[in-house]
């Protein structure tokens, strides 16, 4: 989205709606009026960017030197974590960094980490000021401009674009701390302190109503409008985070045991409204090299991607110690490269002596676009030495400790070497791709039907289709899984699928508490790497054992929070 240039503008960042600050009607550019800035349309524009501005990402803080810091995403993480090194897919090497309260047992309400409370309601309060302040606004002063039918069909749609970011922030909220406030007015500080928490459905019910009505009314995509841009809401995305938070109420952590079967119905109905071709959505598979690059958001398999502009700040983070410039950050671990099947379908076995000894041949095409690992030639032509003394490995300080770097986003035409003209690209974040609800879909009819082959009028994609798709785009082209699986069967290798599909892409971390499986993930593996000759020898070791409690599920609300507003309820176990 060319506008998405995002500037903090106090008006927006400073009026945490829950944190008990005063509203400052103001832009810290010129001290623009309330009325100044409703009833301009570039300053109305600039203020639904900075809404837009709220979208997460997961590129880590990037440097000063470096186009824009983010505003919201990683709120109280530092350096540059991952999500998912807070899960059994990766581990970040820096131990200080706060990633590890996650999984080394001192997070909590005093020691938080990704605390987004407040960033996410000071954007939902600043959505609900535009809703409230801009509706009626029709920019009489510029009537007879050449652009004006353009700046009224740009206007009108704001406002539904707006209540789409609204509802995705509060899917943001409630997928971390389950019951929170539902507000949809602007409160005054007194009045925001004193709010009670809604229930998760009642929350939920609201973003579903929110994105059914808004499927009506958003564009299929902004190729109608004057400016053309990317990265804006759209019908698919609307349908998309419908479609994600059913999948969510269907899920063992939220669905309880009441109507389960039907919740996974809707779940799947939900997404197969943008599977269905008659729906003219039109969103198809890419190449799987086409997804994670520069130029990633114009894939036709992207609903959504958030822009983050240009820079090489995750490059550096994520380059190899021993290429220059790289200092290391999210190093992928065993268990999800093991993830990985081979090229013939089966799963890898460290018992397999043929496979322990080439353990990177003949696998699945996504992991060496996924990770990087011994002898792979990465980012240039010279190859990553991962072995105990080679040039990428141990014992050099900050190596990776799991054997493994990423790959996957790392844009490899970047480089900081010594006069090095490509050190920064445009960099654009996945919020929804095709492939994620071709898996939501294949989960949802599984459980709902307990056929991977089950097919009717209302669904005639069955489950083990839609996955299939998956496997068989050009550039992965694995083979099919075979008809007549139990559903058992099947839901293993569905989950398998969805964590090397979307690894790195901030899933893994959300999948596993929803399945209510975080007890599956305690043990975190490496592999040593050592040269033999001309050869190698890998040996696969534990990395360490995390413990695990059901409190994990669900955020804890900061006592800050807590002493801010005595209403809200702390979740179990903080």
């Amino acid at each position: 989205m060319k506008l998405m240039k995002f500037r903090n503008i106090m008006l927006l960042l400073a009026v945490g709606m829950l944190a008990g600050c005063d509203f400052m009607d103001c832009d810290e550019s010129s001290d623009y009026s309330k009325e100044e800035m409703f009833n301009s349309y570039d300053r109305s524009k600039r203020m639904v960017t900075n809404i837009y501005g709220y979208l997460p990402h997961d590129f880590g803080s990037m440097g000063t030197s470096d186009t824009q810091a983010t505003t919201a995403t990683n709120a109280d993480l530092t350096g540059n974590a991952m999500l998912d090194a807070a899960t059994d897919d990766a581990i970040h090497v820096y131990k200080t960094d706060a990633i590890w309260r996650f999984v080394d047992g001192t997070w909590s309400a005093v020691r938080t980490v990704d605390d987004v409370w407040e960033t996410y309601y000071a954007a939902i309060r600043a959505a609900n000021l535009y809703l409230k302040e801009s509706e009626g606004e029709d920019f009489k002063d510029w009537e007879f401009s050449d652009n004006y039918n353009d700046m009224i069909k740009n206007h009108t749609n704001f406002a539904y674009e707006v209540r789409f970011l609204r509802a995705f922030y509060y899917f943001e909220l409630i997928k971390r701390y389950y019951n929170v406030p539902l507000v949809l007015e602007v409160l005054s500080p007194s009045e925001a302190n004193n709010v009670h928490p809604s229930s998760f459905e009642t929350v939920a019910k609201f973003i579903l109503s929110e994105c059914t009505e808004l499927a009506t009314l958003l564009p299929l995509d902004y190729s109608g409008f004057a400016d053309k841009e990317t990265g804006r809401a759209t019908r698919g995305a609307a349908l998309a985070l419908k479609a994600r938070l059913m999948l969510y109420m269907a899920s063992p952590l939220f669905a309880g045991n009441d109507n389960q079967e039907e919740k996974w119905k809707d779940a799947a109905r939900a997404a197969y409204a943008i599977i269905n071709p008659e729906t003219g959505l039109n969103y198809q598979l890419d190449r799987f090299a086409n997804l994670f690059g520069a130029n990633n958001n114009t894939s036709k398999e992207m609903i959504m991607a958030r822009p983050i502009g240009t820079y090489g700040a995750f490059e550096r983070a994520n380059f190899p110690m021993g290429v220059e410039g790289g200092n290391t950050n999210t190093c992928p671990t065993q268990n999800l490269v093991d993830a990985f099947e081979m090229t013939s379908g089966e799963a890898f076995d460290w018992n397999n002596s043929t496979m322990k000894a080439n353990p990177y041949a003949n696998r699945d095409p996504r992991l060496a676009m996924t990770v990087v690992y011994n002898n792979m030639e990465w980012p240039a032509s010279q190859k990553i030495e991962i072995w105990e003394g080679g040039v990428n490995g141990l014992p050099l300080t900050n190596a990776t400790t799991t054997g493994y770097y990423l790959r996957k986003y790392v844009n490899k035409d970047i480089s900081f070497a010594s006069g090095s003209q490509t050190t920064s690209a445009r960099h654009n974040w996945v919020l929804f791709r095709y492939a994620e609800v071709l898996l939501n879909y294949a989960e949802a009819m599984v459980n709902a039907f307990h056929n991977p082959d089950y097919t009717d009028a209302e669904f005639p994609l069955s489950a083990r289709d839609a996955v299939n798709q998956i496997r068989q785009r050009s550039d992965v082209n694995m083979p099919p899984l075979a008809a007549g699986m139990t559903d058992v069967e099947f839901l293993k290798r569905l989950k398998n699928e969805r964590r090397v599909e979307l690894a790195f892409e901030g899933h893994r971390f959300w999948d596993i508490r929803r399945w209510k499986e975080l007890d599956k993930t305690a043990e975190i593996y490496g592999v040593k790497v050592q040269k033999v000759g001309d050869g190698f020898q890998y040996d696969r070791f534990l990395y360490e054992t995390r413990t695990i409690t059901d409190k994990l599920y669900f955020y804890p609300i900061s006592n800050t929070e807590k002493y801010k507003n005595p209403n809200l309820e702390q979740n179990p176990g903080w």
